[in-house]
This record gives structure tokens, sequence and C-alpha cells, in this order.
């Protein structure tokens, strides 16, 4: 007869029948919430007002010591001149959604080591590519808003009404999708209504948008991406280092491979249908320590092909693009990508494996709702690791959230306000519109996400990437591009539902949302659109020499503050090649050569897992450090500007200013005060010269 507990670290979770059976817990949580209400809507009303404040608090300041002036451009855009370390943070926090947090390690839990390296590689790549398309955007389209205002120069109205529904769509529905997942954490963990919820995060979003516009939005990433990696460390280094329950890279080790022993009975009630028991099916030796694991590939591929769509139609990330100064922008994307690896990656590898490692009773359901990491936390640190985790959730959410806020409210502005209706729109008539969409479809968010989860819509049929990915190639036809966006549209749909029929039996939420039928839905989707726009625009290229989407205007015309060296064409030429040669570069490393290179090893040895251990926790401190003090490197000049402002009298500040002005004003007359008095002093020759000449005549 088997031993009760199988394991003595995990007794706490088994107990003795009256008929000596072995009996483990049903489920982890129990159905209960572990921290009360009151915890729940103080994170989320108290968090919100801070960032409400404090995020408009510093706005303030750059207009009043930096002198950023507010115009619809600098709203929209945050004046083209964002630095690397910032739009690296940026890119992280635009792509941490509370599912990087919580299904990364569902997927580690589900799949062992091969679900977090999946859901990390199959979500990098993509920004690291979109960082060609950034740079790209800086040499062919250097005025542009949003990525369908550059749609329309090139491609006409058809096309642009085309990809502006999708867009929006895919912004729509994003913006619901991470109110949801957030939402539902709150919920589970704390027992928040999950529909007040919903209402409720996007407030303190609201206010520091329409106080700030994208700047705001940015420096809120930043402060966000702050929090994320720091609880992200905290984390790592106790799974690893610090706890008393694991500690060490050998427990976990050990503890994996008991776990996962064919010798554990796994019948009721020892075990309970749909909890970790035993070998995993489809894993190499049914071991959680393998990277041959066929539903780990599976997932891995879904990831890859499904986030093109959600990244490259995204209006988000063109705005991030747009907003960076030429010199940053392919650094930031690259910067951004391999930082953001070590979220799901370092992340997953701890908690998600963790809660194996532990033998934590949680239930398939319970895990498919993001329970995962929680259980660990509570497990490793008590209430103290759920009330981190709800804060790093939060986090993730508003921030994301933001993002697709201001991308919804230029596309709205631009797209439609100054396209459609008012074409002449003056400065500050663009700033109200925008102002306007902020509060509107802020308001319209919890709303949304209440009727879109009635109706169970999902993100699995939003994959056009090859659309807008052949924008930027010269040959690409209007026409190709329309019957390819819509035709791989309906194609992918038409795949998705007949393969969850013919492999279910039947068309529901559950099937439809299932490996098998959403891999061939991508990929039908996104391989037909891309080939379909790719052989119209071979039959009929367009041959395009991008003159229309230069001429894309600003609506205030101001001077740049960027010198002109940044806009050098054989400055930006290089840079492509750059991020070229390193986007590439790293997509075949974390995508073809890592994994390539860990089949042989079959299943992990301590001294294999323990180097990969090291390395999720190298990446993971390495990564937070850097997307933690570069932005602060960077802006030290303006920080140092700020500080002396506030704590220098104001009186003074203005005769400062005063003083500048006028010695700009001096500094600029110099040249034609030079000329001028050039033009004298050669008068001045010439009128002695004359009068000398009038003088020696006579004695002639």
């Amino acid at each position: 007869m088997a031993s009760c507990p199988p394991f003595e670290f995990s007794s706490k979770y088994y107990q003795v029948s009256d008929g000596g059976g072995c009996v483990r817990q049903s489920s982890f949580f129990q159905g209960k919430a572990v921290l009360n209400q009151g915890v729940g809507y103080s994170v989320i009303l108290g968090f919100g007002a801070f960032f409400a404040v404090f995020t408009s608090f510093l706005v303030w300041l750059e207009k009043r010591y930096i002198g950023s002036r507010h115009t619809s451009e600098w709203f929209n855009t945050a004046g083209r001149n964002v630095k690397t370390g910032l739009i690296a943070s940026v890119i992280v926090s635009q792509w941490t959604w509370a599912a990087t947090i919580l299904q990364s390690s569902n997927v580690a839990w589900q799949y062992g080591v091969s679900g977090p390296f999946w859901y990390a590689s199959g979500a990098t790549i993509q920004v690291l590519l979109f960082g060609i398309m950034a740079i790209e955007i800086k040499r062919k389209a250097p005025h542009a808003h949003t990525v369908c205002e550059i749609v329309k120069a090139r491609w006409g109205t058809a096309a642009h009404i085309v990809f502006l529904t999708f867009c929006f769509m895919t912004n729509i529905i994003v913006t619901a999708m991470l109110l949801l997942g957030g939402s539902a954490v709150v919920n589970a963990l704390t027992g928040v209504n999950i529909y007040a919820a919903s209402f409720l995060i996007p407030l303190g979003v609201i206010v520091y948008t329409i106080a700030g516009g994208l700047k705001a939005t940015f420096l809120a990433s930043y402060i966000h991406s702050v929090i994320v990696h720091v609880v992200l460390v905290i984390f790592v280094y106790l799974v690893y280092t610090a706890s008393n329950e694991l500690g060490s890279p050998n427990v976990v080790y050990k503890r994996l491979m008991e776990v996962a022993g064919k010798s554990r009975m796994c019948q009721e009630p020892s075990s309970h249908d749909g909890q970790a028991c035993g070998p995993v099916n489809g894993n190499y030796k049914g071991s959680y320590l393998t990277m041959l694991s066929s539903g780990g590939l599976v997932f891995g591929i879904i990831n890859i092909v499904g986030n093109f769509g959600t990244v490259f139609v995204d209006n988000g990330y063109w705005m991030s693009a747009i907003a960076a100064r030429p010199s940053s922008t392919h650094k930031g994307y690259l910067l951004g990508g391999l930082v953001w690896f070590a979220v799901p990656f370092s992340l997953a590898t701890s908690l998600g494996l963790g809660a194996l490692a532990l033998d934590l009773p949680i239930t398939e359901s319970e895990a498919s709702h993001g329970l995962v990491p929680p259980a660990t936390a509570i497990a490793l640190m008590g209430k103290a690791g759920s009330i981190l985790l709800l804060t790093m959730l939060f986090m993730a959410v508003t921030s994301a959230g933001s993002s697709e806020l201001i991308a919804v409210s230029s596309l709205c502005t631009y797209d439609i306000y100054r396209t459609y209706i008012n074409p002449n729109a003056s400065g500050k008539k663009i700033l109200q519109v925008s102002r306007m969409v902020v509060l509107g479809f802020g308001c319209f968010m919890g709303l949304l996400a209440v009727i879109l989860n009635k109706a169970g819509v999902s993100l699995g049929w939003m994959y056009l990437a090859m659309g807008l990915f052949m924008l930027l190639w010269r040959k690409a036809n209007a026409f190709g591009a329309i019957l390819g966006t819509v035709t791989g549209c309906i194609l992918g749909v038409i795949t998705w539902l007949s393969v969850t029929s013919i492999e279910y039996g039947r068309v529901n939420l559950d099937t439809t949302g299932r490996n098998a039928p959403m891999l061939a839905g991508n990929l039908v989707s996104i391989l037909t659109g891309g080939a379909v726009h790719a052989v119209c625009s071979l039959l009929w290229p367009q041959n395009y020499n991008w003159d229309t989407t230069r001429q894309i205007t600003r609506v205030e015309k101001e001077k740049s503050e960027l010198p002109a060296e940044e806009f050098r064409e054989e400055k930006l030429i290089r840079a492509k090649a750059w991020i070229v040669k390193w986007g590439v570069g790293f997509t075949i490393v974390i995508v073809i050569l890592w994994p390539l290179l860990s089949l042989p090893i079959g299943q992990f040895t301590k001294g294999y897992f323990t180097f990969w251990a090291i390395i999720a926790v190298a990446w993971g401190t390495i990564g937070s450090a850097v997307i933690i003090a570069l932005p602060l490197v960077e802006s030290w000049e303006t920080i140092q500007n700020v500080f002396l402002g506030m704590f220098t009298n104001d009186r003074l500040m203005e005769k400062i200013e005063e003083m500048n002005i006028k010695l700009q004003s001096i500094i600029l007359s110099i040249p034609e005060a030079e000329q001028t008095y050039l033009m004298e002093k050669e008068k001045l020759k010439k009128k002695e010269a004359s009068e000398y000449l009038a003088h020696s005549t006579p004695n002639l």
C-alpha cells in the first residue's frame, strides 16, 4: 500500500481517511478568496488614485521646469523625442499582460520547463522584428501619427477603412481581454465583483492619460515596469535561493523528478481528476524536465503565429515607434524584447515549476483561471505573497490598458476626425478631440469588457500580421493588401471552426479555445493572407517611392528639438542594418538554436537544470536592473533640472528664464549683426578710397 502522504514536503495537502486510504485535498483554494474584499478595493482604488495624481504631477513638473509645450503633437507623439531606455520600458510594459504573468506559469504547470521557454520565445520575436518596422517608419513616414495614416497615404481610402476596422477591433478586444484577465484574478484572490473591477480599474488610467497623453502613459509605464520587475526578482530569488520550502535548483530538480515518478499512485482519492500527478502525457519519459514535449511545442507554434497579429495590428506599438527619437528606435525595441523575455521565462520557471515542486493540489480549472502563481506565492510567503502578486497584476493590467487607450484615441482623432470630418482642424481642436475620446473610450472600456465576457469573444481570429508587415515593401499594392487581409481572416475563421467541429464534434467556447483548432486557424489565416498579398503584389507591383507617406503633415508646425543629424538617411540605413542583424540573429537563437541544443539532453540532468535555472535567475536580474536604471541614467540631466527648479525660488527661475530668452535672442542675432558690421566696414573702405582718389586727382 502506498504511503500517506506520498511526500513529506506536501503532507499538509493529504489526510488519511476513515477507511485507511490517502485522500488529497480537492483543490488549493477550496473556492475561497485568499484576501478579503477590502484589500482588493484598496489595491484597485488606492493604486489607481496614486498613479492618477503622481503621473499627472510628473507631467506638470515637465511642463513647468523643462518647458514642454502641451500641444496636440506632444499629446499624441510625446514630442517624437523619447530615448532608448524609456522606449524599452514602455515595450516591456505594453507587452506584459495579466496573461504574461499568469498563463506562462500555467503552461509550466502543464508541460514543465518547455512551457515558460515557448511562452517567452514565442512572444519575444515579434517585438524584436517590429524594430525593423519601427526604423522604416522614421525613414518613410517621419511625421505620421498612426499606422492607418501611413496605409491611407500609400494605398488610399478603401485600404484605410479595412485596416482601420481591424486595428480598432484589435485594440478594443485587447483592452477588454486585459481588463477581464485582471478582473478575474482580482475576483479570485479577493472576492471583488468581477464586473465592478472591470469598471474601477481604468479610472486612474483615464485621469493621467487625459492630463498628459502619450508621455504620461510612458511615465506611468516606467513606474509600473519598476514595480513588476522588483516583484519578479523577489519571486525568482525566493524559489531558487531564499525559501525554506525550496531554496535551490537541486531541491526543485529532486522534487520535480519525484512528483512525475511512474510509481506514484494517481487514482482517486490519492489524487483527483485534473490535478498534476505522475508522468506528463506527451513529454519524454513523462518528465517535466525536458524540451521534448509535444504539448509544449504545439503551444509554442500557436504562440509564435498568433502573436504576430497582436503586435503588428496593434496601433500602440506603432505609436511607440513614432514617439521614439530616430537614434533610439531600433535599440529600444531590441532591448525591450530581450528584457520582456525574462518576465514569462524567469517568473514561470520559478512560480510555475515551484507549484509542481511543492506538489500543490491545484486543479485544471484553477490553473486555467491563472491561479498557479498565486498558489505558489501563498505557499511560500503566505498572504504577503498574494498581495505582492496582486500588486504586480494591477501594474500589468493598467499599464498595458493605458497604451491601448491612447492608441484608440489617436485612431479616432487622426484617422476619423482629421481625415474624414475636419481635415483643417487646428492643434487646439485635435487636442480637445483626443481628450474627449480618452474619456469616452475609458468609460466604455468597462462596459465593453462585460459585454465581451458575456459573449465569450476571444483574440483567436485577430491575426492579420502579413497585411501590415508588407506595408513597407515597395512592390506591395492596395488590392493585394485588402484581398489578403479579408481572405486570410475569413479562411482562418472557417478553418478554426471546421477543425473544432471535426475534432471534437461540437463548437463551443471550450472546444474553440483548444490547441488544434487555434493552431490550424492561425496558420491558415497568416499564411493565406500573406500569400494572397504577395502574389497580387508580384503580379501587379506598385513600385512605390514613399513620396505620399513623407508628405503626411504635423498639425502644429513646430521646429523639432532633434538635430538634423538624427534624420540623415545614411544613419537610418545603418540603424536598419543593425536591427536586421541583431533582431533576426536573436530570433534564430531563441526559436531555433536554443531548443535544438536542448533536445539531445533528453531529460535534464541535475547539472543541466541548475544551468537552466541560473540562466532564468540571471536574465531576470540583469533585465530588471537595466530596465530600471537605463531610463534614469538617460534622463539624469532632466531630473536634475526639475529638482533644481523645484528647490529654487520661483522668482529667480523666472529671471533666469528671461535672461535665457534675451541671451538666445542675442545669439540668434549675432550672424545678422556681424553681416551688418561687415557691410558697414566695406562701405567705409569704399568711402575712404573715393576720398583719397578725390584728394589725389588735383595733384596730377
